[in-house]
């Protein structure tokens, strides 16, 4: 079921939703290990790059919105399967010209999409 959910959306944002899509692209840098306090760096940092395209809404007309919302937030819709990488809270995603803060990720009961609450940053 996941599968062909996932089909007909990718057909979908190819086909009708092609002109409400805008693409994305997030930078985050990942730190582990001991910080050292003289250089204020960590022992091990890697930079996970990820992209796609979503479909950007705002949560204005909803009923029902997340606890922590505000009037400013966007809400971003992306398929799974174009997503290499699970979005994270604290992500910075470029959008345009203007940067977000991912503030929630939530996922669909089939996990075919990815719900983002973005917040400027």
């Amino acid at each position: 079921m996941r599968d062909e959910l996932q089909q007909e959306l990718a057909e979908a944002f190819n086909d009708d939703l092609a002109d409400a899509l805008t693409p994305f692209s997030c930078t985050r840098v990942v730190r582990t290990g001991k910080l050292n306090p003289a250089t204020e760096k960590y022992e091990h940092q890697e930079t996970i790059q990820y992209g796609g395209r979503c479909i950007l809404g705002n949560y204005l007309k909803d009923t029902v919105k997340p606890e922590n919302y505000q009037v400013d937030d966007a809400k971003a819709l992306l398929l799974q399967n174009e997503v290499l990488v699970i979005p994270k809270i604290n992500d910075g995603w470029l959008i345009g010209s203007d940067t977000y803060k991912v503030i929630n990720v939530s996922k669909d009961p089939v996990s075919a999409t990815w719900s983002c609450q973005l917040r400027r940053a």
